[in-house]
Order: structure tokens, then sequence, then C-alpha cells
């Protein structure tokens, strides 16, 4: 029985963009990715994946590439996918003799390494791990956004107190003309229910109001 794949078949493909100088490598993987359920870019070099980059609308969020390509080299890559989605998961290809620079690119900021030849049980388990953090950034940046937009929500319900204890003051102070603006707002709202004035009439109407009460 083969084995699952990583992005389960109800679930939407995860896009991920692939970056590998080597065209068989870049084919392999491709082809792999596709069968564990990415929707794969792939690209030949540093300069073609930064133009993806770029490009991509909305960003990637997962990021494979050759850390030692000619030209733009993998961490170029790893610095453009960052740059334009600081939440962007960065897993590095590399082969044996280059820790110096993979040490490096995990202090910028990749997730991690996979050693060429690639083992592909670990390789599958390292996706797996990937896909994992994937999930919980993306978690983490739906509750910012909805910490975010509770504080606005707040922050809105205290403006409204603020300008309800005005009104309040007002009312206390000059009883004979909020009486009056009041009457002229009952009738304003007893217009609108009978159909006589639209929802932007009346909203016109009680700004014009209100205003001429507060002055």
């Amino acid at each position: 029985m083969p084995p699952r794949p990583i992005v389960p078949p109800h679930m939407p493909p995860h896009r991920l963009l692939l970056v590998d100088d080597d065209a068989v490598l870049l084919e392999t993987l491709t082809d792999l990715l596709q069968n564990e359920g990415f929707q794969v870019t792939a690209a030949a070099t540093g300069e073609e994946a930064e133009a993806v980059l770029r490009k991509a609308h909305p960003p990637f969020d997962l990021v494979l590439t050759d850390l030692v390509m000619p030209g733009k080299s993998g961490m170029d890559v790893l610095d453009a996918a960052l740059k334009v989605n600081p939440s962007c998961t960065v897993l590095m290809l590399t082969g044996f003799g280059s820790v110096r620079e993979a040490t490096e690119a995990v202090d910028r900021g990749a997730y991690g390494l996979v050693n060429k030849p690639l083992q592909l049980d670990q390789f599958r388990n390292t996706l797996r791990r990937l896909m994992e953090r994937t999930e919980i950034i993306s978690e983490r940046d739906a509750l910012r956004h909805q910490v975010k937009d509770l504080q606005a929500r707040v922050e809105l319900l205290e403006a409204t107190k603020g300008r309800m204890e005005i009104l309040a003051h007002r009312i206390s102070q000059a009883p004979e003309s909020s009486s009056e603006a009041l009457g002229d707002l009952e009738r304003l709202a007893g217009l609108k229910s009978r159909g006589l004035l639209s929802d932007e009439q009346f909203e016109t109407a009680k700004k014009a109001l209100l205003s001429r009460w507060l002055s």
C-alpha cells in the first residue's frame, strides 16, 4: 500500500517554489512533490526564482532551494523569499562540504537543510514537519488578525461611548432644546419607516440635526 500523500487529497494543494540548477533533479523533485499534493512552481536559477517571488500574489509560503548555484545562490533566494513574506518557510538543499554556508543559511532564517543525495524517507519526513510548521504559522497569523480586529472594535466602542457621554451631558444641560431635537429625530424615523425617506436621506438628515443641536 503506497504511503498517503503529505497534502491530503481533500485539502487544497500548497504552493511551493522549487529552485535548482540541476535540470534532472529539478524535474525529479517536481514530479515527487506534485505526487505529494504540492502545487509546484519550478525555477532553474536564482535569478528566475527572485523574479517569481516578486510577482507571486499571494506570496509563496514554502520555498525549497538549492544552496550553491551559479549566479544568484540559494542564500539570495532565501533573502528574497523572506523579504516578500517574512513568514515564508525556506528549506535548503545542500551537498556535503558546504557546512559553513548551510550554517549561515539557518542563521539568516532558513527552516532547515536537506543533504544531497536525497534519502526519500528522510526527505518526506522533513516535508511533513515543514507542513506542520506552515500550518502553525497560518494559525498564528489568523489569530493575530483576529486580535487586531477585536482591538479595532474595542477602540470603536470606546469612541462611541465617549460620544454618547457627550450627548448625555448636552441633554442634561439643555432639556428644552434636547426635547425638540429628540422629537425631530422621532419624526425622521417615522418618515423613514413609512418609506418616505431612504436610508441615505435619513442618515444625512440625522447628521445635520445632531450637528445643529450640538453646535
